[in-house]
């Protein structure tokens, strides 16, 4: 029982830590880009903001969207991967591989290029449809065999469907090449150049999903142990797996709405946050949300940072870093069950 409380002190220590670290983040996204601010200057433009002070415009109209952003987007794609990899049994599962990303952003296309849609409060409401749609297909794809769903063939479904939405999105794009700068803004997957407008069109949907998500623990726990169990201890399984699907759906579309196509921060962090505080989804939970907005405020400083006064788009810098990332977890896997 003692070393049980000393371990949950150490997590809730490690929790405070990540605190302080999100914190310095932030401050770091708000001071660090094409041009450097101060501490000072922070300071001037929260106590005496002038309209007409060049510094205070820009900290106030471009960082500080970007750095909400980067906390929002990068917690709910962060918690969205805990959820796929939950709900697929497999390490590798995340919205990108199972094609969500793709399929949310092929549904913006479709509606921006072809039908005309500029209202993002409407355009969130595709990339919901298009992250369920894409979610649904992988899901019966992976079910169609004798032998039932297995993480496996979730996994195999999941590339099919990406394969799938990325053709004909680029079919779409072909046919009308007039309308490639419109989706540009999704497809590129950066931080730069949005709006508070844009993440506030969305952020009820993210905040009441993480909300729920961190009640959610004991749970997930539940349903982690195998649905068998799970059904043994009272759950309802099919009502729990709904649940996750949709939280999922929301998490993952609303972020790619605002951001466009982020890949692999979805695989990434709950690995890392499991590798700190093991199987227990309520503290997983947790620290994918901090982990996750920091991965996410440190990957857009670094897109200002590495070549300026260009930027690289974000989706560039989480692609370098989580690629390598998926070979080794797939390859660590497979040694595992070899």
């Amino acid at each position: 029982m003692l070393q049980h409380v000393k371990q949950n002190k150490g997590k809730m220590f490690g929790l405070f830590l990540l605190m302080v670290l999100l914190f310095v983040s932030m401050l770091s996204s708000l001071m660090f880009g094409k041009t450097h601010y101060t501490l000072a200057d922070l300071y001037s433009m929260i106590t005496s903001f002038h309209a007409q002070d060049l510094t205070h415009i820009i900290i106030w109209k471009e960082r500080f969207p970007r750095m909400v952003i980067a906390v929002v987007t990068g917690a709910s794609l962060s918690v969205s991967g805990l959820i796929s990899q939950l709900l697929t049994r497999n390490s590798l599962g995340s919205p990108s591989v199972l094609g969500i990303n793709s399929g949310t952003i092929f549904f913006i296309v479709v509606f921006v290029v072809i039908f005309k849609v500029s209202d993002l409060n409407i355009i969130v409401y595709f990339a919901f449809l298009g992250a369920l749609i894409a979610a649904i297909f992988v899901y019966i794809l992976g079910s169609l065999s004798y032998s039932g769903t297995t993480s496996v063939k979730i996994i195999l479904a999941g590339i099919a469907v990406n394969a799938i939405f990325v053709s004909f999105t680029q079919i779409i794009l072909l046919m009308n090449q007039k309308g490639m700068n419109d989706v540009l803004f999704w497809m590129a997957g950066t931080i730069s150049g949005r709006t508070l407008d844009m993440i506030l069109a969305v952020l009820p949907f993210l905040l009441i999903s993480l909300i729920v998500m961190c009640f959610l623990g004991r749970s997930m726990n539940i349903y982690a142990s195998g649905e068998k169990v799970a059904k043994g201890l009272g759950q309802n399984v099919i009502v729990m797996k709904v649940s996750l699907l949709v939280l999922m759906v929301v998490l993952a579309g609303g972020s790619l709405a605002v951001i466009g196509n982020v890949a692999f921060v979805g695989l990434i962090i709950p690995h890392l946050a499991k590798t700190l505080v093991g199987n227990s989804y309520a503290w997983m939970t947790s620290y994918s949300i901090l982990l996750g907005s920091i991965f996410m405020l440190v990957a857009d400083i670094s897109t200002r940072l590495i070549n300026p006064p260009a930027e690289i788009p974000l989706g560039v810098i989480t692609a370098f870093i989580g690629a390598p990332f998926f070979i080794y977890i797939a390859f660590k896997g497979g040694r595992a069950r070899g």
